[in-house]
C-alpha cells in the first residue's frame, strides 16, 4: 500500500504510476516520486505481501547448482510481479539442463499462447510421462477436462457414492444379420462372423496392438473430477426386436432376450459409466477340449491324493464359454540399482580403483501385464497367460457365439495391483542371480507412466459337482487350455 500524498491543487489523494515514477492527481497535476517515497512504497508493499513461499521442485533427477539458482531466481521475479524476467530465467534454466521439467511447466503456466502452452506441457511429459500436473493442464487444453473438473481433480477422491436402486437404462446394438435379420454366429474354424441363415460374412476387423486404451494418469484424473461416483446395481435392457424390457446384472455386457432370442450388446448406459473394450481374443478351444483339459487336470497327482481322503470324483460338469474382461497395462519404469562393496581393499592399486558405492539409474519397462477386471471369480488372477498377439480389434458381432462380462473393477483400482506386479518383476529381473560375498545389491523400481487397454479374453467357466455333493469352480483358458481349479465347497 503506497504512502498517502495529497495534491497541492485539489487536495485530493494522489496515486503513483509505477511505470513513470510520477504522483498523479484527479485534476491532472503530477510530480516526480522521490527516492525516499519509492523506498517507503516498496517496503510497505513487501510487508503487505509477506514472505515468498518456498520453491518446490518436482524433478526427480540431480539438479545442478547453477540451474537451481536461476530457477529460484525466476520464482523471485514472479513474486515481485516481474513476469518477463521470470520467463527469461525459466528459459535459461531449461537451456542449462534440458531434462529439468519444472521450467517447462512454469513456462506453460505463464504463456498466453495456447500452442506454446501445449508445446511446453508436451516437453514436460516427454521427459516425465507420469507428471500429473502437466497431464491435467494438457487435458484441459484438449477439452478432455473442463476447468472445473481439473480443479476438482486436485482433491482426493472423496466423491459422493450414490447407490442406484432402479436399473439404469442402456443403449444397445443387436447381433443380427444386416441382410436377412437372422442371428449371427462365429465360425469356429475361420473365426469369421457369419449369418446362420443367409451365409453373410461380416467384414474382417483389423488387428490392434495392446496399450491403445489410454493413460492411467488421465483415467485417474477423470475419475477424481467426477462429482458423483456411481455404484451400479443393475441395468435395464430393452429388446429392439420384441420390445421386452428386463434388468440384468451390472457385470453383463451381452445377453440374449428370453422372449424372442435376439442377442444384444450394451454400448453405453444413461450415466456413461461404461468403457468400451479395445481388444478381443477369439475362442480357439472348443467345449469338448475344455472338458478334456479339466479331466486331465483332475488326473494329476495332487488331485488323486486329495481323492484318497474325500470322494472328490466329478459326477457332473457344466460349462459355459464367456468373454471375460482384463485390464492390460504397459509401463515405463525408472530403475535405481545400487552396488555396495563391503570388502576391504587388498592393495594400493586396488585402493585407487576400489568403488565401495556405485549407483546406476536407467529406464526399463513391461508390456502386456494382465489384471482381472472382475472381482469374481478370484481364480481369474491365476489365468493371465493369454497370448496378446492373437488379439483383434473389439467388434460387438464377435460376441454372437459367446456372451461377455462387463468389468466391475475400475482401471484406476486395477492399476494399483498392476503397479505392484510390475515393480516386483522389474526388481527381481535386475537383482544379480549370483551373489558375491560382502557385496550388497539394492534395486528400487518406480513406475513413471502406465497405459492401459481393456481386453475381452476367452474363458470356459465350469461348475463341477462331486460325488460327495461338494461343488467347485474350474476355469479353462479358451486360447491356451490352461486350467485353474478352485476349492470345493459344501452346498447347504
Amino acid at each position: 500500500m503506497s504512502p498517502e500524498k495529497l495534491c497541492p491543487r485539489c487536495q485530493q489523494p494522489m496515486t503513483v504510476d509505477t511505470k513513470t515514477g510520477f504522483w498523479i492527481s484527479a485534476c491532472g497535476y503530477k510530480v516526480p516520486e522521490t527516492l525516499e517515497e519509492a523506498q517507503a512504497r516498496m517496503a510497505a508493499r513487501a510487508a503487505a505481501k509477506g514472505s515468498p513461499p518456498p520453491v518446490t521442485i518436482t524433478f526427480r533427477g540431480a539438479l545442478e547448482a547453477r540451474t537451481r539458482s536461476i530457477y529460484e531466481g525466476a520464482h523471485a521475479h514472479l513474486w515481485h510481479d516481474r513476469r518477463a524476467d521470470a520467463v527469461r530465467d525459466f528459459k535459461r534454466a531449461a537451456e542449462l539442463q534440458p531434462e529439468f521439467t519444472d521450467p517447462y511447466l512454469w513456462l506453460a503456466k505463464l504463456s498466453d499462447d495456447e500452442t506454446a502452452k501445449r508445446g511446453y506441457l508436451e516437453e514436460v511429459l516427454a521427459r516425465d510421462p507420469g507428471h500429473l500436473e502437466a497431464l491435467r493442464l494438457l487435458m484441459v487444453i484438449k477439452g478432455e477436462l473442463t476447468a472445473e473438473e481439473a480443479e476438482r481433480s486436485l482433491q482426493a477422491n472423496d466423491a459422493r457414492r450414490v447407490e442406484v436402486t432402479e436399473a439404469v437404462k442402456t443403449e444397445t446394438e443387436s447381433l443380427t444379420c444386416p441382410v436377412c435379420g437372422g442371428d449371427l454366429t462365429v465360425d469356429t474354424v475361420s473365426g469369421r462372423v457369419v449369418c446362420k441363415f443367409c451365409g453373410y460374412l461380416a467384414p474382417v476387423t483389423e488387428t490392434r496392438s495392446a496399450g491403445s486404451g489410454g493413460v492411467v494418469g488421465a483415467a485417474l484424473l477423470k475419475r477424481r473430477a467426477q462429482p458423483v461416483q456411481w455404484v451400479i446395481g443393475k441395468r435395464l435392457l430393452h429388446c429392439k426386436a420384441c420390445g421386452a424390457e428386463r434388468t440384468i446384472p451390472a457385470t453383463t455386457l451381452s445377453a440374449v432376450c428370453p422372449f424372442c432370442g435376439q442377442q444384444a450388446v450394451i454400448k453405453q448406459d444413461a450415466l456413461t459409466t461404461i468403457e468400451k473394450p479395445d481388444l478381443l481374443i477369439p475362442f480357439t478351444l472348443t467345449e469338448d477340449h475344455a472338458r478334456a483339459a479339466i479331466a486331465e487336470r483332475l488326473r494329476q497327482a495332487d488331485q488323486r491324493l486329495a481323492g484318497l481322503f474325500n470322494e472328490n470324483r466329478v459326477a457332473q460338469m457344466e460349462l459355459q464359454g464367456v468373454f471375460v474382461p482384463y485390464w492390460v497395462f504397459d509401463a515405463l519404469v525408472l530403475v535405481s540399482k545400487t552396488r555396495i562393496d563391503h570388502r576391504t581393499p587388498y592393495s594400493r592399486e586396488h585402493v585407487r580403483t576400489f568403488q565401495p558405492y556405485e549407483n546406476m539409474q536407467f529406464q526399463d519397462g513391461m508390456v502386456g501385464v494382465l489384471t482381472p477386471a472382475l472381482r469374481s471369480p478370484k481364480l481369474l488372477a491365476t489365468l493371465t497367460d493369454f497370448e496378446l498377439s492373437d488379439a483383434v480389434a473389439y467388434d460387438a458381432r464377435r460376441l454372437a457365439a459367446n456372451p461377455a462380462a462387463l468389468y466391475d473393477i475400475p482401471v484406476a483400482d486395477a492399476s494399483l495391483t498392476a503397479r505392484s506386479t510390475i515393480t516386483s518383476a522389474i526388481k527381481a529381473q535386475h537383482e544379480d542371480a549370483i551373489r558375491q560375498q560382502d557385496i550388497e545389491i539394492r534395486v528400487y523400481a518406480s513406475v513413471i507412466q502406465m497405459t492401459y487397454t481393456l481386453l475381452l479374453a476367452p474363458v470356459w467357466i465350469a461348475t463341477l459337482t462331486e460325488r460327495d455333493g461338494d461343488v467347485r469352480t474350474a476355469l479353462v483358458s479358451g486360447q491356451t487350455g490352461k486350467v485353474a481349479l478352485g476349492k470345493a465347497t459344501r452346498q447347504t
